[in-house]
């Protein structure tokens, strides 16, 4: 039995006990979170929800951990996704400029440039990726001089090999004499891409049939609006608008037995014809590599802008037995076969990992 005095003692010792033991509680807790604002922080905005810029901000992640700048342990990494609304991306590109964040990493032009006008100040280090033409974008780079930029921005330019895709093209149907294309006018990626399209599609006697768009619901209409004028493929350059409604213009196109062909491999069996351009995560792994550089203290003044051609050649996938492409009118030489990391034809899928695009890719 506990003694009287004991019991009066416990009585009035609980009280304190209890609030010592939740004041240790809640200082633990402080601690914790303390430490956890000590980590930098990452912020990753990506401008819609497309294969592309997934594989991209995947292979980001990826680059950074491969450096120990792991999620979680030794950085906060927190995403940011515009959904395809440009005023929404300027307005998240504002919340990451005004927050907590040591590092910004886009993924496309229109993310870039969100960011590059929210943060001009440079309070925050600024890496990009997934970017056609930085050097169109309008945020202060010189095309003569990799080495120009603002003194907190840097990344890597992607843009895929228009002319020898259009060569690939013709290669497939000797017979092709109109492209569609839908493109949005506003997207700096999109301009350069039509413009090199355009010199491409005139060397080689094809009639590029444009169609114009301001949002991705408008590309459908302007995929048949390009196929009612004769369009015997379809064309999906770099462009934001386009590319996040790419299985509907695959689909579209297919009821009218039109084949579609891109600049953004993504999965081989997805339904086009074929893709030319780089694989988008080993883009965001560059990037993310490149920003664990700028966390472990490397000044971005003095890293040059970059292609990514340069250092991750632009693959194939060529899909000859999607219903679009007749073999009646679309062949494939054998050589280009054996250029093509993914092969699909009527036998099934042949992954070619060692298989190399036959170039030159300068435009």
């Amino acid at each position: 039995m506990i003694p009287t005095n004991a019991l009066a003692f416990l009585r009035r010792s609980v009280p304190t006990v209890a609030l010592l033991t939740v004041a240790s509680a809640l200082l633990l807790l402080t601690d914790r979170q303390s430490a956890k604002r000590d980590l930098p922080a990452i912020a990753v905005l990506q401008q819609t929800s497309s294969q592309v810029l997934e594989d991209a901000v995947k292979g980001m992640i990826e680059g950074l951990a491969e450096r120990g700048w792991i999620d979680g342990k030794t950085v906060t990494i927190r995403r940011y996704n515009a959904e395809g609304d440009m005023a929404q991306a300027n307005a998240i590109a504002q919340e990451i400029a005004g927050g907590p964040f040591d590092l910004v990493l886009t993924s496309s032009t229109p993310s870039l440039q969100a960011v590059a006008t929210a943060n001009s100040r440079g309070r925050l280090k600024h890496v990009f990726a997934a970017v056609a033409d930085p050097f169109s974008a309008g945020i202060g780079l010189d095309r003569a001089d990799p080495l120009v930029h603002p003194p907190h921005i840097v990344g890597y330019g992607s843009l895929s090999p228009v002319n020898a895709t259009f060569q690939i093209a013709r290669r497939l149907n000797p017979r092709l004499a109109r492209v569609g294309a839908a493109h949005n006018p506003s997207e700096a990626n999109s301009r350069r891409y039509m413009e090199l399209a355009r010199a491409s599609c005139k060397a080689l006697g094809i009639e590029l049939l444009e169609a114009p768009v301001e949002n991705s619901s408008g590309v459908i209409e302007a995929v048949q609006s390009t196929i009612g004028r004769g369009a015997e493929a379809i064309f999906v350059p770099g462009d934001t608008t386009v590319v996040s409604t790419i299985e509907s213009v695959i689909a579209t196109a297919a009821k009218s037995g039109v084949p579609v062909f891109s600049v953004n491999p993504a999965k081989p069996d997805r339904g086009t014809l074929f893709d030319v351009g780089c694989n988008f995560h080993e883009v965001g792994l560059v990037a993310g590599r490149l920003a664990a550089d700028l966390l472990s203290g490397t000044d971005p003044k003095t890293v040059p802008i970059r292609e990514t051609i340069r250092e991750i050649p632009p693959y194939l996938v060529l899909n000859l037995a999607t219903a679009s492409a007749g073999p009646d009118r679309w062949q494939a030489p054998d050589d280009l076969k054996k250029q093509a990391r993914y092969l699909i034809d009527q036998t099934g899928r042949h992954d070619q990992p060692d298989a190399i695009l036959a170039g030159p890719f300068d435009e």
